[in-house]
């Protein structure tokens, strides 16, 4: 059983910045704080075929085991990254994320969430949501403190 969702903001930055800090995988480290924390991130920009493997804890302490991340597709003239991803509970879960411009100085950032945890896929669902939630005020947060002016 799969459920989906899309949740979608709007940034006031420009796409290319928006979607330089997306595959920054240190941006996505300090977007998910106080959520999830990684072991194991890389260093450099994601890439289309590669396998992330990383330990991943809840709030910082509760250990949720190891998380795989496979980029399947990374289109930087469109600016859609997508991947899938499984660990713990989780049998399949695709993430696609796009950077829309709207303007020279603003952007549109979807994530489209589809998360498969068999008889558990309604209870983890909220959470997922919840998270994505939080991670876009966190990347919104630091991108606008990083803005000049």
């Amino acid at each position: 059983m799969s459920r989906k969702h899309t949740i979608s903001k709007v940034y006031p930055v420009s796409a290319q910045v928006l979607w330089d800090d997306i595959l920054d995988p240190s941006a996505l480290a300090d977007s998910m704080k106080g959520s999830l924390t990684y072991s194991g991130l890389p260093t450099e920009p994601v890439f289309e075929g590669q396998r992330i493997v990383v330990s991943i804890k809840r709030w910082g302490w509760f250990p949720m085991g190891r998380w795989t991340m496979d980029v399947v597709r990374r289109d930087d003239d469109r600016r859609i990254l997508e991947s899938s991803e499984f660990g713990s509970l989780v049998r399949n879960y695709r993430h696609r994320l796009e950077v829309e411009p709207l303007g020279d100085s603003t952007a549109r950032y979807s994530d489209h969430l589809d998360l498969d945890a068999g008889l558990f896929t309604n209870l983890m669902f909220p959470t997922f949501i919840s998270i994505y939630e939080r991670r876009h005020e966190q990347r919104l947060k630091r991108l606008l403190a990083r803005k000049p002016g």
